[in-house]
């Protein structure tokens, strides 16, 4: 049996029965932190150009999955695009622990959009979130970390497979139809790093949802693909001499990724930051550093870490995010990284302009290439007076070795939430999302989400 097959024969017989109360608190959070930071990413840039793209490109139909904060409903696919895209704008949704790409901002869109328009109640949503998230694991783990090397970003790629999954099952499709979804997806999946700091990469996500849905309708309606996609060329094409078709079957069946954790973010930035962040940040505190002292500061990395932090001057917000410099500045400056920090006007205060330029990196033998990102991750700060002070990280706050407690992620939650809803309106999608599998009926979820913005913009959450 090839492993395509395997693959498609899970995604269609895996039982919500046999995924274990880990796996489901793990996604139940995971889905609670990506709506919240797509409420928080409706008012972005990117996301007013996408939902109003979705709403003119939808006409005068009759929708039936709606666009988050955005007051109407249109086509599954459409929805999907703009969700994926307001999910991920931020930069601020999850990343998973064993490749490196978002996973649930292609997912969650394809679980709203489908469960809506299909009656699809909270306990089916979860089983597919989990599903398509286990699929992910799995492709990302298969192609090796030289796709990523290469330039390609995985949240488009990884994720529409993902995607793919999570419709197939949602919408019922046999292993057959299920195989040849999966061959049509990996035509679809695309994306490029080089697009990072840019509004391209938040539609990656988006695109990836959308290619999903798209996928398993067509496959649903006898639209044929290669039956052995994955090892006939997904996986050599993508992954290059790096891959391997033994992560997408091995114990397959037998658990799920999604127990070991998901990293939910802590600071609205690539992640790739973060270890750094955390170092800066507590060396700012604990030695009550004023900008003033500082000469001089050293991120100790991978060599990697420049190619992927492509932005070493940003001048825009989107950039920002993408420019380690621009990050530790800003918690050193002002001894916090919050949302208020990724717009034009701060990237561009001098104040911040002049204080990267005091920043930079050093890469220590041994910390080399993508092996090297996983390694622990040190910054020196060095005084004016002569003093170097030195801290190391080698989990970063959200990783799920160092999880946010159950209080800091209900904050984050509630922070983003008042971007776009009413304290009452969180609080009720906040009680769905926890008790999401008692829920009959997802579109009663989605009725909250879909409501026009009207909430409080938060200065930082």
């Amino acid at each position: 049996m090839s492993a395509t097959q395997q693959l498609a024969d899970f995604i269609v017989n895996a039982g919500f029965e046999r995924i274990p109360e880990t796996a489901l608190k793990t996604a139940r959070e995971a889905i609670l932190d990506a709506i919240g930071v797509a409420l928080a990413g409706a008012g972005e840039p990117a996301s007013k150009i996408m939902t109003e793209y979705v709403r003119q490109a939808g006409g005068r139909r009759k929708g039936v999955a709606g666009v988050i904060a955005g007051g109407f409903r249109t086509a599954p696919s459409a929805a999907a695009l703009a969700n994926g895209t307001l999910m991920h704008a931020l930069d601020y949704d999850d990343v998973a622990p064993d490749w490196l790409g978002h996973p649930t901002a292609p997912l969650l869109p394809v679980v709203l959009a489908l469960g809506e328009a299909g009656l699809i109640s909270g306990k089916e949503a979860l089983a597919a979130y989990i599903i398509g998230f286990e699929v992910e694991s799995r492709v990302g783990r298969a192609l090796g970390s030289q796709h990523y090397a290469v330039g390609w970003h995985a949240t488009g790629t990884v994720g529409t497979m993902g995607a793919v999954a999570a419709a197939a099952r949602l919408l019922r499709l046999d292993p057959d139809q299920t195989r040849n979804a999966l061959g049509i997806a990996a035509s679809e999946a695309g994306g490029l790093r080089q697009n990072f700091g840019t509004m391209t990469k938040p539609f990656h996500a988006g695109n990836a949802a959308r290619n999903g849905v798209v996928a398993a309708t067509l496959a649903q309606k006898g639209f044929t693909a290669d039956p052995n996609i994955l090892e006939s060329s997904f996986l050599k094409t993508l992954g290059g001499e790096g891959y391997s078709l033994a992560p997408i079957t091995e114990g397959l069946g037998q658990g799920f990724a999604i127990s070991a954790g998901v990293a939910i973010k802590p600071y609205p930035c690539c992640r790739l930051t973060h270890r750094c962040l955390d170092a800066a940040l507590y060396l700012a505190k604990t030695h009550h550093l004023s900008p003033e002292e500082v000469a001089g500061v050293e991120c100790h990395t991978s060599d990697m870490l420049p190619q992927i932090l492509i932005h070493h001057r940003p001048r825009a917000g989107a950039e920002g995010k993408f420019s380690m410099e621009y990050c530790v500045a800003t918690a050193i400056l002002d001894g916090e990284v919050c949302l208020g920090h990724f717009t034009e006007k701060k990237v561009q205060h001098p104040r911040s302009q002049r204080f990267l330029e005091k920043v930079g990196y050093r890469h220590p033998e041994g910390q080399r290439g993508m092996a090297g990102l996983s390694q622990a991750e040190a910054v020196t700060i060095r005084l004016r007076n002569g003093r170097e002070l030195r801290h190391q990280v080698l989990y970063a706050k959200g990783e799920p070795q160092n999880p946010l407690t159950h209080e800091e992620l209900i904050a984050k939650f509630r922070g983003c939430a008042s971007y776009s809803l009413s304290p009452e309106a969180s609080q009720r999608c906040l009680e769905l999302v926890l008790g999401l599998e008692k829920l009959q009926d997802i579109a009663t979820l989605a009725e909250i989400l879909v409501a026009r913005a009207r909430g409080r913009r938060s200065r930082c959450a």
